[in-house]
């Protein structure tokens, strides 16, 4: 049969066969497996078809497209889970792929071969769930196996419908007809025949080929020019090297640094242009979409013109044989999806020819390849709605969307909002496909999208993968490099800010970077060797000998300090250690600098604390050996200038081995269901909790951004004075209290260990007696403010499997000391003819009700809302007496950012005084509340401060 492009035609036998050479594993693993389905190995086959019957449609191949559809049917009902796979029915599976594989390699002689036994064997299956009589293959008697292992596959072919999606379930395809004159009827039964009985299958119409041997092409084309420069570059390394030997044996030094100079040119020269040989002009991938785009335009009676720009930039060979599915697939969306019919662009005011746009460029070291196409572009809602109907969020977590977030879910597995299916679409392959080979390649997807102008999709890319910009870092006296595609910045803490920038949350350290919180990992503990620091004084590299002593002992940051010490120490109580180490400090200082060098990977952001940081370099990735593969922190070694290995650290296996989570790495067969939900709940309105004991039974929660300090103190430093206790606490008396003092709790236990937390409250100190363990986490958890309430105990969560009760330290505080707050703003009663009224936006029950009760407290009117939809519908109905509004940032429908922008546009709103309370506190976060319209921005939970700010604006609404 005519091929048109001899080129396109090969790069498809290549990849079909990619797709097939594990198949038959695949299957067997399937079938020994059971009704117990393994989605992730189903997936995979049912990819391979679905790409094979793609590529074959387009070529014309109909043979081929038949046989792959026909398998594609079966396999989808076995990941639907329709249909269980019983060796009979795996025996038909087998016969069509080793079918598959026979055609392939005799390609221009498929279309003339009957396959008429394996369609109605599949068809057989597919129509009555029943294995008929598998065809004798002429493999069977000697059955081919591939001699190593193949690639996995890479992108399916599949799209994203963005059209309004109808309830009903999708539609399967009809089965594929025969090309014999008898169709085997459905069977009645759905168990499978006994295979003793079944029937010797009919002699094929037509012979088939003897299979021949396909391996794919590894040559690569090179510009005769770019040789010449290469053996230019090689004479002129053999003549150095010849001045380099007479200037060895001559004993001429300064003639040997001028050799060595010239060396050095020429090596770094032929190194640049033995790279050029592995780049390719991305036009060997870009050449085959016209066709693509052609063909696919005629048979869905669009009108489409393809414009290509950038086939000239180049990228590694491998890269390029990486991409070539992805880019198939996001071609096709467009032309499928993503251009409308002439008809309906006509409609709209569009010319009737719709335009497609790839385009290829440099970008800050990497190469960017964007899919442009002025259709009707996607809607999110409608992309919500699907995934809702899908099973993969739920309406709840829609709500809290933003539309990039909404678009961003047809990067789902199994997302697809096609109504049919069809040799297209509508199986619910492909974006996710993408994004995880573009993820292996270190590259990213980005999609921007407008309903009716277009969709944009922007695909970013290393150059090579052979030779990658590394950042070179020290510890432990050897050097390691970081992928400067993991590399977000660098970051240095002097050894005088170490202390008060640096915490520690929970068993990780943290370091707050632009008003977020930011996990550190130290690259010496993660590896298990000794930690060093780097002294610049003389240039050496030395141990840590101050972590072995105390911070290898208590692991303590400054926020737990022992009481008997100065402040300013972080120094066990043992005298022996304190002796030693204040020997050490005037040895080699108070503190060691912090050289951190910030990755991201996936969804994960974090600090890796090195000894010390080099230049950025070029290297040479080489492979590891094979005693050392199975180290996990480790994605190769590279051989530096100095002739020693320095090996490339795997940033995605360090945060997994130093106990790092993300939801990248959660098991795929719960990503379906978790990953959108992940997402929606790193979303929520978190609270910083201090979790504590006061008895061994009994767990509680205080807000951490009340707490001043965590104190170690003996039993012994606690006083009896006056009928109150207290203990001495920088250079006067502190007062201590008790949770059992005030709520009915069980009494603290006594031990000769305790903790103080330490609070500021009416402008005093004050020590609220705990036990440990101690530890500072973020919660998202439903706040249950009923069963547990009660004098100092707001509500209770459960936290970690463990109920924990919620200490309100003001109630706690008033209780014991209600003088404290006579002369408070706090405790301002306002007479009734001068309350005013507040209006509380908040879609939390138990924060709203929290701030609800502060208010009423005090004598103040409340208006209660959910969000800002309906916080903006109480303003403008009672317009005239609301004095105050007081809204939460993170809410669903519109949040705080968005109400305050639209209260500051409103003339009748525009001097609204309004009042964030949030547990945003980042200094973007705040900077973003100023530019909106804030008039303040408060913590939640900080009740004193929040009134304080609520009388000073109630008291002005008066007086106005």
């Amino acid at each position: 049969m005519p091929i048109e492009d001899d080129e396109i035609l090969q790069g498809f036998i290549e990849e079909s066969l990619e797709h097939l050479a594990d198949i038959e594993n695949d299957l067997l693993a399937i079938e020994d497996a059971g009704a117990d389905i393994d989605d992730d190995l189903v997936n995979k086959v049912f990819r391979a078809a679905h790409s094979i019957k793609g590529g074959a449609g387009f070529m014309g191949l109909t043979v081929i497209q038949e046989l792959a559809h026909a398998t594609e049917n079966v396999l989808g009902l076995i990941r639907s889970r329709k249909l269980v796979p019983t060796p009979e029915i795996i025996n038909v599976l087998l016969q069509a792929s080793d079918e598959l594989q026979q055609l392939i390699e005799n390609i221009h002689d498929s279309n003339e071969v009957d396959i008429s036994e394996h369609l109605n064997a599949l068809n057989a299956i597919y129509e009555g769930g029943e294995a008929a009589a598998p065809p004798v293959a002429a493999s069977e008697s000697e059955p081919e196996s591939a001699s190593e292992e193949k690639p996995e596959e890479t992108a399916a072919e599949e799209e994203v419908e963005t059209e309004a999606v109808t309830p009903e379930s999708e539609p399967e395809p009809e089965p594929v007809q025969a090309a014999a004159t008898v169709e085997t009827p459905p069977p009645k039964s759905l168990e499978p025949a006994p295979t003793q009985s079944t029937p010797d299958p009919p002699k094929k119409a037509k012979k088939k080929l003897a299979a021949t041997s396909h391996k794919p092409d590894t040559t690569i084309r090179v510009n005769v020019s770019l040789l010449d420069q290469l053996m230019n570059l090689a004479g002129e390394l053999v003549l150095s090297r010849n001045q380099l030997l007479q200037t060895i044996t001559s004993g001429d030094v300064r003639n040997a640094e001028a050799v060595g100079q010239r060396i050095d040119l020429v090596t770094s020269e032929l190194q640049e242009a033995i790279m050029l040989t592995r780049m390719q002009p991305i036009g060997n991938v870009f050449n085959k979409f016209p066709r693509v785009v052609r063909d696919l335009a005629k048979k869905l009676g669009r009108q489409i013109e393809l414009t290509i720009v950038g086939k000239e930039v180049e990228l590694d060979r491998t890269i390029i044989e990486a991409i070539n599915d992805p880019l198939t697939h996001l071609i096709r969306n467009s032309v499928d999806h993503g251009i409308e019919p002439p008809e309906e662009r006509i409609k709209k005011g569009k010319d009737a020819r719709g335009l497609i746009v790839l385009k290829a460029y440099h970008e800050a070291g990497q190469v960017v390849i964007e899919i442009s196409d002025d259709g009707k572009g996607l809607d999110g809602d409608m992309i919500a709605q699907a995934a809702i109907n899908k099973g993969l969020i739920t309406a709840e977590q829609a709500k809290t969307m933003s539309e990039k977030e909404k678009i961003n879910l047809i990067l789902l597995p199994g997302f697809s909002t096609a109504k049919e299916v069809t040799d297209v679409s509508g199986r619910g392959v492909g974006m996710d496909v993408v994004k995880t080979n573009l993820d292996k390649l270190g590259g990213s997807i980005e999609i921007e999208s407008e309903v009716g102008k277009g969709t944009t999709i922007s695909i970013k890319l290393p150059l090579t993968l052979a030779i990658i910009p590394c950042q070179i870092v020290m510890t432990g006296g050897e050097r390691y490099a970081i992928p400067q595609v993991n590399l977000e910045e660098l970051l240095r803490i002097p050894a005088a800010q170490v202390k008060d920038r640096v915490e520690r949350v929970g068993d990780a350290e943290v370091v707050r970077l632009r008003g977020n919180l930011l996990p550190l990992i130290r690259l010496s503990d993660v590896l298990e060797i000794e930690r060093t620091y780097y002294d610049p004084k003389d240039g050496e590299t030395k141990l840590d000998r101050r972590v072995n002593i105390a911070d290898r002992r208590s692991r303590k940051s400054p926020l737990f300090r022992d009481s008997s010490e100065s402040r300013e120490e972080t120094v066990p109580p043992d005298d022996t250690d304190r002796h030693e180490r204040k020997s050490i400090e005037r040895r080699q200082g108070p503190a060691s600098a912090l050289n951190i060098v910030v990755v991201s990977t996936g969804t994960m952001k974090y600090g890796v604390i090195v000894d010390r940081l080099h230049d950025s370099e070029e290297i040479v990735i080489k492979p590891l050996g094979r005693h050392l593969q199975q180290c996990r922190g480790y994605a190769g070694a590279t051989i530096m200038g100095d002739g020693r290995i320095a090996l490339i650290l795997d940033v995605s296996n360090l945060a997994q081995m130093a106990g790092l989570t993300s939801m990248e790495g959660s098991d795929r067969a719960q990503e379906l269901a978790e990953a959108a939900k992940e997402a929606i709940i790193a979303r929520r309105d978190k609270q910083a909790l201090l979790i504590f004991r006061s008895s061994e039974e009994e767990q509680f929660g205080v807000p951490l951004n009340m707490v001043e300090r965590v104190e170690k103190i003996k039993i012994t430093d606690i006083e009896d004075v006056g009928g109150r206790r207290v203990m001495q606490y920088r250079g006067g008396s502190l007062p201590l209290l008790c949770i059992d003092d005030v709520a009915m709790v069980q009494p603290i236990k006594e031990q000769d260990d305790l903790l103080v937390i330490v609070f500021h409250l009416a402008n005093k100190d004050i020590g609220l007696l705990a036990i440990g363990p101690v530890d500072a986490i973020e919660v998202a958890a439903d706040i249950d403010d009923v069963t547990l309430k009660q004098t100092g105990i707001m509500g209770s969560a459960i936290i970690d499997g463990q109920t924990t009760m919620l200490v309100d330290i003001f109630e706690l505080v008033q209780a014991v000391h209600p003088e404290w707050f006579a002369d408070l703003a706090l405790s301002e009663v306002v007479e009734e003819e001068e309350a005013a009224t507040i209006l509380v936006v908040e879609d939390s029950n138990f924060f709203r009700n929290q701030v609800k009760g502060y208010m009423e407290e005090a004598g103040y009117h409340v208006i209660e809302a959910e969000d800002g939809v309906q916080a903006f519908h109480a303003l403008e109905e009672r317009a005239d007496e609301i004095s105050l509004v007081v809204t939460d940032i993170e809410m669903p429908n519109m949040d705080g950012f968005e109400l305050t922008e639209k209260i500051r546009s409103d003339p009748r709103f525009a001097n609204l005084p309004v009042i964030a309370l949030t547990t945003l506190a980042a200094d973007e976060d705040i900077a973003k509340g100023k530019a909106v319209g804030f008039n303040e921005y408060h913590i939640k939970l900080d009740k004193e401060r929040l009134m304080e700010s609520v009388h000073k604006y109630a008291r002005q609404a008066v007086a106005a």
